[in-house]
């Protein structure tokens, strides 16, 4: 059911039961108000001609006179339950003087009570009002006829089921106009998620309501825009890897397909054996490295951290490239604070990032040096490789922690890189509460740097033992 017709019928369904309860009031709470004011007053009325009875006027004398002045029935009773005078106007029925009074107000009367009793309608359509009190002579009772209070009662009736069909319409109409202006923008709302599902994030149309449905308008918009950039990403994401995967692939399935239908002499076979298994090792470079960041963003590692000397740490990662570097005429070098040299990190993931931030620097450098440093500040510890190489760009800098973003595409993927390295370092820094930057002058060179803080989050550590441990070979590979 849409919601103009839930919001409609439940407006009426609150009308009608306020309008009934309102009723169920007058009929209740208000007629017993009244009765019982009513017969305060008759008593009142009673007393006083009790007195007068007993001031020795003539019980007729006293009953006509009353019966007139209140418009009732007015009965004098003695002692002995005697009617001793009785008379009434309209169409109140009238006693006969001698007869033994039995009405229930009466006997209530006899024993100091106020007695009240209320008959129910006879032919005239209308019920009584008795009230007896017990003077000093016999009891007083007092009759009148409720057709008034009825009147006034029906009246109360007519006045709350008028206002109630007002209500009702008023609840209405505005129900409809409610419910269409808050209906509009949630269908909207629909029709958007809806094509969101659908991967359809543009060309929706601006919407605009109060209150929580526009806040929920606002987020969905936030979303969509978010979804957006995520499906564009992932686009990109799908292409850089089919990038990446397709050329070694190529190459080796090339080199393959020669040595499966040819017969090359050995040092040819050789030569093609060693390309297909340096372009099998890059394969296997990316998909780890894509495994190790998917772990990573999805918090199933976390740091377990431990005393790391960075001295030590730097001269295995040395160890590990220094041919590659000795073949390219490259000088490395260390320059490790001694106050700062040990660090509480979890130790695996301090060598990865020593690791992929040399072979950067490496896979980039003509000539010169690189050099790992170390130094300290307040709060924490700063990890860093500064190479003289080629630079890059001040448009690309900021984005060479994305994803499979490259400075230069072209170059970047003959020298073996996966493209992820800055992104998995970015996201190791963070995991340890820290922080990554850069800094780069074309021409000059690079320098990469991680912040280690001294005290990581509670909720960033893990316990020994169960963080997932990557191998030293993931970890730093020869360039």
């Amino acid at each position: 059911m849409r919601l103009v017709y839930r919001l409609l019928l439940f407006s009426l369904a609150l009308v009608t039961i306020l309008t009934v309860f309102v009723m169920l009031i007058v009929d209740m709470r208000l007629r017993e108000r009244i009765v019982a004011e009513r017969a305060a007053e008759l008593s009142r009325e009673a007393r006083l001609l009790g007195g007068h009875w007993g001031a020795g006027e003539a019980p007729r004398d006293v009953v006509d006179r009353a019966s007139k002045a209140l418009g009732g029935r007015v009965s004098l009773i003695d002692a002995n339950n005697i009617i001793v005078a009785d008379a009434a106007t309209g169409s109140l029925p009238v006693g006969k003087s001698g007869q033994t009074a039995v009405r229930p107000e009466v006997q209530m009367a006899q024993k100091g009570e106020t007695g009240i009793a209320v008959d129910p309608a006879d032919g005239d359509g209308s019920s009584d009002l008795y009230v007896a009190v017990k003077t000093d002579k016999g009891v007083v009772r007092v009759g009148v006829e409720m057709s008034t209070l009825d009147r006034i009662f029906d009246q109360a009736r007519q006045d709350v089921v008028t206002a109630g069909f007002v209500a009702l319409l008023w609840a209405a109409l505005f129900a409809v106009v409610f419910a269409r202006y808050v209906s509009k923008p949630v269908i909207q709302l629909r029709d958007m998620a809806r094509a969101l599902s659908r991967r359809e994030f543009e060309g929706h149309p601006a919407i605009r309501a109060p209150g929580e449905v526009g806040d929920l308008a606002e987020s969905l918009a936030q979303l969509s825009t978010r979804l957006q950039a995520l499906e564009s990403l992932r686009r990109e994401f799908i292409v850089n890897v089919s990038h990446e995967l397709s050329s070694p692939l190529t190459i080796a399935s090339g080199f393959a397909a020669t040595l499966a239908r040819h017969d090359p002499p050995p040092e040819a076979r050789k030569q093609f054996a060693r390309a297909i298994l340096s372009n099998t090792h890059r394969m296997q470079r990316v998909v780890e490295n894509m495994l190790d960041l998917s772990r990573i963003e999805s918090g199933s590692w976390i740091p377990r951290l431990e005393r790391v000397d960075l001295r030590e740490m730097i001269a295995d990662i040395f160890d590990a490239i220094g041919p590659a570097a000795e073949q390219k005429g490259i000088k490395l070098r260390s320059d490790v604070d001694p106050k700062h040299a040990v660090i509480q990190a979890d130790p695996t993931w301090v060598r990865q990032i020593i690791g992929n931030l040399s072979e950067n620097a490496l896979r980039y450098t003509v000539r010169g040096e690189i050099v790992a440093f170390v130094s300290g500040e307040a709060g924490g510890t700063w990890l860093g490789v500064r190479d003289t190489g080629e630079g890059i760009a001040p448009y690309h800098l900021p984005r060479i922690f994305e994803r499979l973003y490259r400075a230069d595409p072209g170059r970047a993927r003959p020298s073996g890189g996966s493209g992820l390295g800055l992104t998995i370092v970015k996201h190791m820094a963070e995991a340890h509460g820290g922080t990554v930057s850069a800094e780069s002058t074309v021409g000059v060179g690079t320098t990469i740097k991680v912040f280690f803080p001294s005290t990581v989050p509670q909720h960033k550590v893990m316990t020994p033992g169960r963080t997932p441990r990557v191998t030293l070979e993931r970890a730093v590979t020869p360039a």
